[in-house]
């Protein structure tokens, strides 16, 4: 049996898995998030977000997705079959110029250039916390590694004077 005491490990906040207290990351492979007393951002930004930025971020998703490019062009090479008469069975609903297609893909526009809008505004957000996270981080390291500087120095003096005391002493 051993004389150590037992480490109290460190419990995910994402996963919930308990992790040795020596663990940088989770050990779950799922979630494999870094362990410690820092925020966790991504966690943070996704529990306060709001519907609509939800909502943003899927509409953005989407629109950098190629489907995005092939379902707009079907649906105007559909709607220029079907107001140009090449349909007979179908009656023309909007002659060209197609305008009642340019309304429509005007209010498109609008409607997705303020969802990216939104979702590129939470987007600055979770890079500003990453960037103050980062910061953090860096200002704790410098103060260590200052910190141990110091240590090592005060180790470096005591150990020369007890070297040149060791020296007088034995000759």
């Amino acid at each position: 049996m051993s004389d150590e005491a037992p480490s109290v490990g460190i419990t995910c906040p994402a996963c919930r898995m308990e992790n040795p207290a020596d663990a940088v990351f989770c050990g779950n492979t799922a979630c494999h998030k870094a362990l410690g007393e820092f925020a966790y951002v991504a966690e943070q930004i996704s529990a306060n977000a709001t519907r609509l930025e939800k909502t943003a971020d899927q509409v953005a998703r989407f629109t950098a997705h190629p489907h995005f490019v092939t379902i707009h062009v079907a649906w105007f090479v559909a709607w220029i079959a079907l107001n140009s008469g090449a349909l007979g069975f179908v009656m023309a609903f909007d002659a060209y110029p197609y305008s009642l297609l340019g309304i429509l893909l005007a209010v498109e526009a609008i409607l997705i250039t303020g969802f990216l809008l939104i979702s590129q505004a939470r987007q600055s957000r979770h890079a500003e916390l990453r960037a103050e996270l980062d910061y953090e981080v860096n200002v704790r390291s410098y103060r260590k590694l200052q910190q141990l500087e110091t240590t090592l120095s005060t180790v470096a003096t005591r150990l020369d004077s007890l070297e040149s005391g060791y020296k007088v002493s034995t000759r």
